[in-house]
Parts: C-alpha cells; sequence; structure tokens
C-alpha cells in the first residue's frame, strides 16, 4: 500500500519515530513499542520506511535500547531506519565510545538528542563535541527534540550547529508551538538546519515554516507511538499541502527526498 495524495503514489519516509521497550510507560503511556509494531501500523497509512529511534527513560545510557533498535531494524531492514539515541550527561568519553559503537558497529544511521529529558545544555561544545565529530566522521545527521523548554530552544541549538556546517541537523518537531518562529529564524540562518514537521498543530506556524523555509528543507514526521500516524500524514498531506499551495515535487521532497538527501552514501 503506498501513499496516495492527490491520486498520485508517493515514496514516503517518516522522519520521526520511536521503539523499544521500557519497563513501565512513561510520559505518553507507551511501554514497548516494536519492529512489527511500527510495520503494521506503516502499512495501514501507506508508508515505506520510518527513522526510529528509542523511547525516552532519563537516567540511562540507552546502550540496552540502542541495542535494540539495531536488532529491531535488522529484522526489517528495507522499512526501518534506525538511530541511536546519546545522553550526553554520561560524560565525553562515553559518548565517544557509545557513539563509534552505534554506528561503527551496530550500524545505525543517525544519532538522536533530547535536551529536555536528558537536561543538557545543546550549546556546551565541550559536552557535544564528540557528539558533532562522529556524527561527521560517519556522516549521519543529528536530530533534536526541540520545544517546551528552554533547554530545547532552536536558537540554542543552532548556536552549536552552526559551527559544524557539514553536519546536518534536524530540529525535531520544528519547536513544537512556542519556538516555531526561532527554528524558522534558524533554519533560514543556516544552510545545514532541516526542520521535522511532528507534533506542531496550529497551521498559521506551520505555514510559516512551509513559507519562509520552503520544502526543500521540511522533512515530515509523526512522533509515532505517542502521536498517530493518520493524523500526521493527513496535516501535511491535506491539510498543509492544500494552504502551502506544495506541488508534487514539494510533497516528494517533504516525504521522503529531503530525509534520502542526509543519509549519506548509503542510503
Amino acid at each position: 500500500m503506498a501513499l496516495k495524495i492527490r491520486d498520485t503514489e508517493l515514496q514516503a519516509i517518516d522522519a520521526h519515530t520511536h521503539m523499544g521497550r521500557r519497563g513501565g510507560p512513561l510520559g505518553h503511556g507507551v511501554a514497548t513499542f516494536l519492529g512489527q509494531d511500527l510495520v503494521n501500523d506503516m502499512d495501514e497509512v501507506g508508508l515505506d520506511r520510518a527513522v526510529a529511534f528509542p523511547l525516552g527513560a532519563p537516567y540511562t545510557d540507552y546502550s540496552e535500547a540502542n541495542r535494540t533498535v539495531a536488532e529491531e531494524t535488522a529484522k526489517f531492514p528495507r522499512r526501518i531506519i534506525g538511530f541511536c539515541r546519546i545522553n550526553p550527561n554520561f560524560g565525553i568519553d562515553a559518548s565517544a565510545a557509545s557513539l563509534a559503537h552505534c554506528l561503527g558497529t551496530l550500524k545505525l544511521r543517525g544519532i538522536k538528542l533530547h535536551p529536555e529529558i536528558e537536561f543538557f545544555d545543546p550549546n556546551d561544545e565541550g559536552l557535544m563535541a564528540p557528539v558533532y565529530e562522529s556524527a561527521r566522521r560517519y556522516r549521519v545527521p543529528l536530530i533534536f527534540h526541540t520545544g517546551m523548554s528552554s533547554k530545547a530552544a532552536p536558537g540554542v541549538i543552532a548556536e552549536l550547529a552552526s559551527r559544524y556546517p557539514d553536519v546536518p541537523v534536524i530540529l525535531g518537531h520544528m519547536g513544537v508551538s512556542e519556538y516555531v518562529k526561532q527554528a524558522v529564524a534558524a533554519a533560514r540562518q543556516c544552510e545545514n538546519i532541516y526542520l521535522e514537521t511532528s507534533v506542531v498543530g496550529w497551521m498559521p506556524l506551520l505555514l510559516e515554516g512551509f513559507r519562509r523555509v520552503g520544502a526543500s528543507k521540511i522533512l515530515y514526521g509523526s512522533d509515532h507511538p505517542y502521536n498517530p500516524l493518520p493524523l500526521e500524514v493527513e496535516k501535511i498531506g491535506r491539510h498543509v499541502a492544500r494552504e502551502a499551495r506544495l506541488g508534487e515535487q514539494d510533497l516528494r521532497k517533504v516525504f521522503a527526498e529531503n530525509l534520502l538527501s542526509l543519509l549519506g552514501p548509503e542510503r
């Protein structure tokens, strides 16, 4: 089943989903969500593939969760693109070792960071240098949670990201609501910064991103399983597409081509 918008079939890749196991529900009530669950839900709406990284679990180094993502990705290599998740608070040596294992040994394809849950400063170059340097070495993108607190403000992330212009940086949720304008400004100012659409629910904010940044720097994402896939697909494929007057090539970029361009030669 392919994603069909305006009677046109599109390749569609979700840039923001979560996968893994937890001892109990956290935040949104999700405790366990694995590869088969994700594939089943993708099939229902016609998505080809999805980027998946670990469910949030504060106070962990995500080593076990990253292994789980790698194992589940290996079961569905044509459907799931595995990203690792890093908690920089364990120190620069631990971050460097973890990233070497995840990107080198496990062959995961990107790095997720959540400054709010892990409560770290994404502009602390001493803390973040191993992350950016690993992303540069393995030619993978970073995706940051943005919004909901000053720790995850797009402008803070952009300050350090601008010093690594060869590392693609995706602003997950494009700031959610209160930081969307800041995310749009960051993407306009920094060539290596991209916006991802999940969670943003107010049309004027979404349209500001599409009109001021353009379809070439925006990625469709859902934040599934925390957010329903059909809701996020319809938000972009129907409502934003109509209001922003997106053409077929714009939709192809947003739903797949922009993300593929960031995944390097093994995409």
